[in-house]
């Protein structure tokens, strides 16, 4: 599955390159007729372009045609976008000094009219073997229809037009498995059935429970219903939820446990596991029981449980929890779990009853004949509760039976591939607009179980030109298109695990494991999360963005001249390798193509000039830094002189200008 997404979103590029002003473009430079020849060679691309990433997984030859035009676009798309800026660059210079140089002008434009050239010869060359691979297409299917496949424009404009709030759909199915882990946790109950299974190493004092099941199945829905149940909540005055996924250290969980239990008191200064174990102990010691929850673990190193729960053992009060939420039966083994529920799937009528609450609205009538094909669909799920939401979202645009019967007859369902959650996602990422499918797969950047915020994404989305409105949206501004986009994903359940403000409208969310597997399967090599694992073996020589996770020095910096974003949500940590020495913030000056810059958290005082030079910026974050050029209020004078695209500087979390 990995392999048959790896290219995908070349046609969004495309679209955007074709709607550019070409003859404008083509009059400043003095070249029109390579302009006019490269808008020609776009068009003529872009007409079979569609067909060709949805043929990709059949057909694996396309895949390096795809790829090499999708590399191309990239190019055109960054010396037109240089085009526009020089412009109004040397349109605002103009207005301001009669000392212009217009010689330097052409120097520039010089310049960039070979880089159009070049750019055609690689055109002419891709379109070459375009007609080849094409009319090979057609001789083997005794048709030309390449490129002809049908596509509802009404459909796509309906698709957004039916985004709105929704809510999570209504867990179904589960009332029986909520029932006995909440009598284990309360009554200290222990029957042993064909879902429980008892284990060896149990402490009185904090005992593990542990829910196992495969990806997608409804642990962590589970889990919250369990923490948020009334009768727990009286029963346990302290409770903490952490997400661990594959980062487990002692001191990162007691510093998240310690947040929680106490988020508005003064946090150790240190962050040394010795001080936040000592500060635990003064929070938790007491009689007060604990109950913590640990999702998505995927620790199966004793060493480092035993280095985490042994200090736990020895303060909090008898009858304290620890619900441990995993995907492997090791990890329950690991921790030595009182009970191991099995977590099973949902029945056909649950799946069918999930994908009802998704797809149809609230009051809708049921169409009997829908039902039965409703039904049948639900069968795909394998009781995976995530597939049969997916599936809903993906019904709620289908107005007709007829594109009810096209879901229940997809090609995908006949796939060797054996991953049918995977095939699930596949099916609704397919039946998304280019647009949606352009902004989805960019939101591989953010690393597994990160909390998505709306409004920054909707900003970053921006800053790469991934917004644009449609013809009945053209009286939208780009964040309320990008509103809408975001909704249409959520209600689609691409995110989940919503909060919400108090008119209902979601302002932070997370990606299922098993989607952020699909974005990043999806965007391939152009989405890279650099973390302690694969720093120093990562290669961004075709990486386009980057995000940083954790403390890193890397060699792979000085290939990265094509990233078009940099975020480091923890870029306080960050170091750069630049040849034989490690430098600071001033190696950016190699990434000229950046389009996003997150310095939150940075620890220098000032910005270096060189920053300047990033003509392509459109969003800068400078929130939590020491950097002294912003606090003086010479950030627009000293640094931003040449930043003529730039649309959003973040100050402070709650000042954008």
């Amino acid at each position: 599955m990995a392999e048959d997404l790896i290219v995908g979103g070349a046609g969004e590029i495309l679209k955007r390159l074709i709607s550019l002003g070409f003859n404008e473009i083509g009059l400043m430079l003095g070249v029109n007729s390579e302009v006019r020849k490269l808008r020609s060679v776009l068009i003529n691309i872009q007409q079979v372009i569609q067909d060709a990433e949805e043929k990709q997984v059949k057909e694996r030859r396309l895949r390096g045609w795809l790829k090499e035009l999708k590399e191309v676009a990239y190019d055109a798309e960054d010396v037109l976008d240089e085009i526009a800026y020089r412009e109004l660059k040397y349109t605002i210079i103009s207005k301001a000094s009669k000392w212009f140089s217009f010689p330097k002008r052409l120097v520039v434009h010089d310049k960039i009219a070979r880089k159009i050239k070049a750019i055609n010869q690689e055109l002419d060359d891709i379109d070459m073997r375009r007609n080849r691979l094409f009319q090979l297409e057609s001789n083997q299917s005794g048709s030309s229809s390449f490129g002809q496949m049908f596509t509802d424009e009404q459909e796509r404009e309906r698709e957004r037009e039916t985004a709105s709030h929704v809510k999570d759909s209504t867990v179904i199915g589960r009332e029986k498995d909520k029932e006995k882990i909440i009598e284990m946790l309360i009554n200290d109950g222990s029957s042993s059935s064909a879902d429980h299974q008892e284990s060896t190493g149990n402490n009185a004092g904090l005992s593990v429970i542990s829910i196992v099941g495969l990806g997608g199945i409804g642990k962590t829905t589970l889990a919250q219903l369990v923490y948020n149940d009334r009768a727990v909540e009286k029963h346990f005055e302290l409770k903490a939820w952490v997400c661990v996924s594959t980062h487990f250290r002692a001191a990162n969980l007691f510093f998240q446990i310690l947040d929680q239990i106490n988020p508005n008191n003064t946090k150790p200064e240190s962050s040394s596991k010795q001080v936040l174990q000592n500060e635990l102990q003064r929070q938790l010691g007491g009689e007060k029981k604990f109950l913590l929850v640990l999702d998505d673990d995927w620790n199966e190193d004793e060493t480092k449980w035993e280095d985490f729960v042994f200090p736990l053992r020895d303060f909090v009060a008898t009858g304290s929890r620890i619900i441990v939420t995993s995907r492997d039966r090791n990890v329950a083994s690991v921790k030595r779990a009182r009970v191991v529920h099995q977590l099973e799937g949902l029945s056909e009528d649950c799946c069918w009853g999930l994908i009802k609450s998704q797809a149809f609205k609230q009051g809708e009538p049921e169409k009997t004949t829908w039902s039965e094909i409703g039904k049948q669909i639900s069968n795909k799920c394998k009781g995976v509760p995530l597939a049969a939401k997916v599936l809903g979202g993906l019904l709620q645009s289908k107005k007709e039976e007829r594109e009810w019967l096209v879901v229940l007859n997809a090609e995908i369902w006949s796939s060797d591939e054996g991953n049918q959650i995977m095939n699930v996602l596949k099916l609704s990422y397919d039946n998304l607009s280019p647009a949606l499918q352009a902004c989805f797969s960019y939101c591989a950047i953010f690393p597994k179980d990160f909390w998505i915020e709306r409004v920054e994404l909707i900003h970053l989305w921006m800053a790469q030109g991934l917004l644009e409105a449609s013809s009945s949206q053209c009286a939208l501004s780009l964040e309320d298109v990008g509103a809408k986009c975001f909704d249409t994903l959520y209600s689609k359940s691409f995110f989940q695990e919503a909060v919400m403000d108090d008119y209902g409208e979601v302002t932070r969310c997370k990606m299922h494991d098993l989607v952020h597997d699909l974005a990043q399967c999806i965007s391939g090599s152009e989405c890279q999360v650099l973390g302690n694992r694969n720093l120093m073996r990562i290669d961004l020589s075709n990486c386009r963005h980057v995000s940083m996770i954790s403390q890193s020095t890397t060699k792979a910096w000085h290939k990265g001249e094509k990233v078009r974003t940099i975020y480091g949500w923890e870029s306080n940590y960050i170091e750069f390798y630049n040849g034989d020495e490690v430098t600071k913030i001033s190696i950016f000056s190699k990434f000229k193509l950046l389009r996003v810059l997150d310095l939150s958290g940075f620890r220098g005082s000032d910005l270096p000039p060189s920053l300047g030079k990033l003509i392509h910026l459109r969003y800068l974050d400078l929130s939590n830094t020491g950097i002294s050029c912003y606090q003086s209020g010479l950030l627009g004078f000293t640094i931003c002189k040449l930043w003529y695209y730039l649309s959003v500087v973040i100050l402070q979390r709650s000042l954008k200008i």
